[in-house]
């Protein structure tokens, strides 16, 4: 079977959650430096205190089934596998996927654990967020429970993080059989599991052929500090193929491991970063494997992040159709820079 009969365009591994937007205005924020003169960044509350709250919003999220519903809306076929909980919040985020057109069917569900629950504490005067996760039941999801002939008749296997030895292997597990229905696997880390299990990410990632990360996740992964250069070598030298770094306002570098093309982002009025990461990745995927170019991808894939941060919440604000992404990339400027990596 070809990639191009196989059902699924990707198949998505990872975390699925109940996100609890709390926008907090009267909550600190701390910038101090370490012993190693490295800048740090926290928010603080009072001991004892009693802040106000100006809004709380829900939105099912997790970084997998994101990417799914986004490339759903794009015109992809995909598939969530995961765990959630048999309770009000695992119905609603799996309704939600559906709502998106995302193969549910391999899903499973406890009973001994609840639903991913993430809290999300935005400052509008800092336009940033702070995340409380909660994994539930994504930590249960194991070997045992991947639908097999899904990730062998998927042309893409997309993971991110799950931290517990169960959803290790699994991701293991499914990364084994895509490649031997040679598929390609597309791999999301998170901060998470670069600073809790390490050596697992590396081996993930020395299995996978793409990957988008963030500035502080790659320099956590390869121990290179401040040679965001170096840094992207190095995940080529481990065997990625296409290699896509986030730099916020900043915007993107994009590589295939000969030229790299740096994208600025559009611009927008940012509402919300939450999910933004996972709308880039997406791109990337989604670029990847309709054979596009690093130039025509990065912008895609910038859209994607651009849309998603304009409105507050996840998966709010993306496009529903390719035509709607097309339209967004007509209406702004994107500048490009190109050199040899």
């Amino acid at each position: 079977m070809s990639n191009n009969e196989k059902k699924y365009d990707v198949v998505g591994l990872g975390s699925c959650t109940m996100d609890l937007i709390f926008s907090v205005d009267d909550i600190m924020r701390m910038e101090l430096i370490d012993r190693n003169n490295v800048e740090k960044k926290y928010v603080a509350i009072e001991n004892s205190s009693k802040l106000n709250v100006k809004s709380v919003k829900s939105f099912p999220g997790g970084s997998a089934a994101n990417i799914a519903c986004d490339l759903a809306n794009l015109g992809m076929k995909t598939a969530y596998i995961g765990g959630i909980g048999k309770d009000s919040a695992g119905e609603f985020c799996m309704a939600d996927l559906r709502h998106h057109h995302v193969d549910t069917s391999g899903v499973k569900i406890f009973e001994e654990d609840s639903t991913a629950h993430s809290v999300i504490i935005i400052n509008s005067n800092y336009k940033d967020r702070s995340i409380l996760a909660y994994k539930g039941a994504n930590d249960l999801f194991s070997s045992d429970n991947i639908p097999e002939e899904m990730l062998k008749n998927t042309r893409c296997f997309a993971w991110t993080s799950l931290t517990s030895d169960n959803g290790i292997n699994a991701i293991k597990k499914c990364i084994q059989i895509t490649k031997a229905s040679r598929g390609i696997v597309a791999g999301a880390p998170s901060i998470s599991i670069i600073k809790k299990k390490p050596q697992a990410a590396i081996e993930l990632l020395k299995l996978s052929d793409i990957v988008s990360l963030n500035d502080e996740e790659i320099e956590a992964l390869t121990g290179i500090k401040g040679h965001l250069h170096e840094a992207m070598k190095q995940l080529f030298d481990w065997g990625l193929k296409w290699v896509n770094l986030t730099l916020g306002k900043n915007g993107q570098w994009l590589s295939d491991g000969k030229t790299l093309v740096k994208t600025q982002p559009p611009t927008i009025h940012v509402m919300d970063t939450t999910g933004a990461g996972d709308a880039t990745m997406s791109g990337v995927i989604y670029g990847y494997l309709n054979n596009k170019s690093l130039h025509e991808t990065a912008i895609i894939a910038s859209s994607l992040s651009a849309m998603e941060i304009e409105a507050p919440g996840v998966r709010v604000g993306l496009p529903e159709k390719f035509s709607e992404l097309q339209q967004f990339i007509d209406a702004h400027e994107f500048q490009q820079e190109t050199s040899n990596f």
